[in-house]
């Protein structure tokens, strides 16, 4: 009998590897660089604590006497900061924030710089000096936000309260900062 040969099936070809190993080989490096450009930032804050006071303290006579109890609110109008438990009035507009917004620019989501409403960062760093320098013990603030308010401008809140730049050297402000709930 006579063997007829396919015609047609051919012999299996090997594949090809070497295109798959050398984008491998490139994307390795590249990436393992790349994880070290990502820098993961951790902001300390702590929490208010929830509970009875640990002991009933009577009410002192001089208001200079009691804890400072330094916050500061941040809303759309502008910024209002308390202090012992009192509103630190702004002199323009009794009923209105401590430090209204003010005319500036910021960024917007595409990276652009455009006119807004902003806060008052330099007031507010001049006050915060002022309380440091009538409590120079004091180290504890709270911030609190409504709901609405973007998070840069609550970390830039959290910045300026910790520390300031004092020539070439940073002078420390209020560096416990608590976070609290938003504004009602």
């Amino acid at each position: 009998m006579a063997k007829k040969k396919r015609r047609g099936v051919s012999a299996m070809q090997e594949i090809n590897m070497k295109p798959a190993m050398n984008l491998i080989l490139i994307l390795i490096p590249l990436l393992l660089t790349s994880m070290e450009a990502v820098r993961i930032a951790v902001i300390n804050v702590s929490t208010p604590q929830i509970g009875p006071a640990s002991e009933a303290t009577p009410p002192d006579t001089r208001p200079e006497d009691r804890p400072l109890k330094l916050t500061i609110a941040l809303t759309n109008r502008g910024i209002t900061v308390f202090a012992r438990d009192q509103v630190v009035e702004n002199s323009d507009d009794p009923l209105g924030p401590t430090l209204p917004k003010i005319e500036g620019q910021e960024e917007d989501a595409d990276g652009n710089m455009v006119n807004a409403m902003v806060y008052d960062i330099d007031k507010l760093r001049e006050m915060l000096v002022d309380f440091k320098e009538a409590n120079p013990a004091e180290e504890n603030i709270i911030i609190t936000a409504e709901p609405n308010i973007k998070f840069k401008d609550i970390v830039t809140i959290m910045d300026v309260s910790r520390e300031m730049e004092d020539g070439e050297r940073r002078r420390s402000l209020f560096p416990q900062v608590v976070l609290s709930a938003g504004v009602a």
